[in-house]
């Protein structure tokens, strides 16, 4: 990464858009999915119903139905029985391009892209969660689309505790090419010891998956992880209405 967008990274962490005192009653986690490709729904579907976790499913709408670099992203019809099962579609952009790199206009534009997608496949194009393309964000960016949707996720790792930036949520990744098991088991021991809110990301799932993916195994250690812990994993927008307004286990 260059220096200048390092400095901007460092910034825009810090511009106060959006911050929150958490009032949560218990630590939460939510389990994200970005861009995405299908196995994170018909590999990971499977599993998270098995340990009765909800996901969320950050969907770029120029992704439906292709085929990029041996990766098969998800079909239209998948949405629908993703909402059915009580996962969250969220907003990864329409054209999944660098936020920062975008004019205020055509953020807006690529919302109204994708929201027209999403209207076309599950007959509702309004969604509350955003997940920044490549976790790439500018102080301009990050400004337009904290007023453009509830909460926004990056890919800072993090413990979401105390004082909330739900224009730039912290997570923390399970990929393939970082897989530390004993890392995972401490951020959810933190989370626990925090009280505050968990946030994973990935990408595919599958027995050889791409650098930014995981293996089913990966993903069932990070569940079982919780499971131990106790900690339940939810939707992000179900996170968020628990930490902003408060609550405890009948709000999962």
């Amino acid at each position: 990464m260059a220096l200048r967008q390092k400095i901007t990274n460092l910034i825009t962490r810090k511009l106060p858009y959006k911050w929150v005192s958490s009032r949560l009653e218990r630590p939460l986690a939510s389990i994200t999915f970005d861009d995405f490709p299908r196995s994170a729904w018909s590999v990971a579907g499977p599993i998270l119903a098995d340990y009765d976790s909800r996901g969320t499913y950050y969907a770029a709408g120029r992704f439906a139905g292709q085929t990029e670099d041996g990766i098969e992203y998800f079909r239209p019809d998948d949405l629908g029985g993703i909402l059915a099962a009580g996962h969250e579609i969220g907003c990864h952009s329409f054209g999944h391009r660098r936020a920062s790199g975008m004019s205020a206009a055509q953020l807006r534009d690529e919302k109204r892209e994708n929201a027209a997608f999403f209207e076309a496949t599950v007959g509702n194009g309004r969604v509350a969660s955003y997940a920044y393309p490549y976790g790439d964000v500018g102080p301009r960016s990050k400004g337009v689309i904290a007023r453009e949707y509830a909460i926004a996720r990056g890919i800072r790792p993090g413990i979401n505790a105390g004082r909330v930036d739900l224009a730039q949520v912290l997570s923390v990744p399970i990929e393939a090419r970082r897989w530390r098991p004993d890392e995972i088991g401490q951020w959810i021991e933190e989370a626990k010891r925090k009280n505050g809110w968990l946030v994973f990301f990935t990408h595919d799932v599958s027995e050889q998956p791409s650098p930014f993916g995981c293996t089913p195994e990966m993903l069932v250690e990070v569940l079982e992880g919780l499971k131990r812990a106790g900690i339940a994993s939810v939707p992000v927008k179900h996170a968020v209405a628990e930490l902003t307004f408060g609550g405890g286990a009948g709000h999962a």
